[in-house]
């Protein structure tokens, strides 16, 4: 009987070093992580235009009616609205590149005179996968200086302007914001000169606010 313990002891401990010999049994499971991530782009929709002539009794304000709704209101001046590439937005400090180098919205106003009034509304389409928030901008002297909404400027004290809407529309993708410019020709304005500025509109993430050190890409 003894032996036989003896024999047993020693063959499981054999097979207890012959299984030590071997590797372990095991099986494995993997975790992938993937992150696939949206993207920011906006673009111009739609827009319309509307022109009036200002009359100024006794020199006070501008008094607006449409063009051609009166014998008074003359059809002269001329207000078009067309998309093209103007500048490359994405190379600014406004812009990065994650958007397309999107058409810009170029507003003519020809033959103007003091009291010609040019009314664009427009359509800011959000393109991307996330939403935006909308923020407007001009820039003087390569500084880019937030327009707060409803905003008045003037372009070289000759033209006024108004940019009406709300400010930092939040715009989900697929949906868009409305926007009106109204600019106004004024009296010191010069015969046969071109006065010009740009607006910049930039789209930022939703979730993350403008810093108050100004715009960056």
């Amino acid at each position: 009987m003894k032996k036989l313990t003896t024999t047993a002891i020693a063959t499981l401990a054999v097979l207890i070093a012959v299984g030590a010999a071997f590797a372990l049994w095991a099986d494995v499971l993997n975790i992938h992580i993937e992150v696939n991530t949206g993207y920011v782009d906006v673009e111009f929709g739609s827009w319309s235009v509307k022109e009036y002539v200002g009359f100024r009794p006794g020199y006070g304000e501008w008094s607006f009616v449409p063009v051609g709704s009166t014998p008074e209101a003359k059809n002269v001046g001329k207000c078009t609205v067309t998309l093209q590439e103007i500048e490359n937005e994405e190379n600014t400090r406004l812009g990065t590149s994650t958007g397309n180098n999107d058409l810009d919205l170029n507003i003519t106003i020809t033959n103007g005179y003091p009291g010609y009034k040019c009314e664009v509304k427009f359509e800011v389409r959000n393109t991307g996968t996330i939403p935006v928030r909308l923020y407007f901008f001009n820039q003087d002297n390569q500084v880019y200086n937030r327009l707060m909404l409803p905003a008045k400027f003037t372009i070289s004290n000759a033209v006024e302007c108004t940019l009406s809407g709300e400010d930092a529309a939040l715009v989900d993708p697929q949906d868009s914001a409305t926007y009106t410019l109204s600019c106004v020709v004024q009296q010191t304005a010069s015969v046969k000169t071109q006065y010009s500025t740009q607006i910049y509109i930039q789209a930022r993430q939703w979730n993350e606010p403008l810093p108050s050190g100004g715009p960056s890409g």
